[in-house]
């Protein structure tokens, strides 16, 4: 089994409680972490967007509250089931949507070989996936490359902070986390999670790669004392 095989099923196993356990986790923030995400890259020019690592779809809702197309891609079949059924539930009820034919397509596939033309959307988002992605610029190179011209990236990602909250912030990453994932979840999955943060690239040295892969006029803004970044690059 490959690298990508066992991340997809790792995702598969906790799709279940992943939008649980993302909000309980981080007391609520990651909302306003999408929300923010969301913020950057819809302008009057933006109509369609691809959501990378899509997941169970909060990413693509905070998308479609500001009326663009989303197009979901993940690995993880369970993971796509769970948000389309959830966005699917959410707005069958808010005929407004619909009325404006703003629409969710969930497509299962790999971000190393995003299944669009050259210059597709006008934007990819990516929230909290880029680091699953351990070959990260020929990931970095295929956004690239479905973006328009002067259409938009923008990546939020989780970063070890460098202030006096690091230590304990590690500890509840790698201590807590875990143990209480054991309970509610798969425990491994989120050992994981702690791991990917720690081997990720610090925030100057993805801003560099971010630049290394074409994008320009690179942005990186910290969130939560340094425990997320979010990123913006254009093509």
């Amino acid at each position: 089994m490959n690298e990508t095989d066992e991340i997809k099923l790792m995702f598969d196993k906790i799709a279940h409680r992943y939008d649980f356990l993302n909000h309980f986790l981080s007391f609520g923030q990651d909302i306003i972490w999408r929300k923010e995400m969301a913020d950057q890259v819809v302008d009057n020019n933006t109509h369609l967007v691809l959501d990378l690592a899509s997941g169970t779809g909060d990413s693509a809702i905070a998308l479609l509250k500001r009326g663009v197309n989303v197009i979901g891609l993940d690995i993880s079949f369970e993971m796509l089931k769970t948000g389309a059924n959830k966005i699917k539930k959410k707005y069958s009820r808010q005929s407004q949507l619909f009325n404006k034919k703003i629409s969710f397509f969930p497509v299962t596939g790999s971000g190393y070989q995003i299944p669009m033309r050259d210059s597709f959307v006008d934007a990819v988002t990516s929230a909290f996936g880029i680091r699953n992605m351990h070959d990260t610029e020929d990931a970095l190179r295929e956004i690239y490359r479905v973006i328009r011209p002067e259409g938009r990236v923008v990546i939020l990602e989780f970063s070890l902070p460098e202030s006096s909250i690091r230590k304990p912030y590690l500890f509840y990453l790698k201590k807590i986390i875990p143990a209480m994932a054991s309970m509610l979840s798969v425990k491994s999955a989120y050992e994981y999670l702690g791991k990917s943060i720690e081997e990720f690239y610090k925030p100057s040295e993805f801003v560099r790669l971010l630049d290394r892969c074409g994008f320009k006029n690179i942005k990186a803004f910290s969130l939560s004392f340094g425990c997320v970044y979010l990123y913006v690059g254009v093509k």
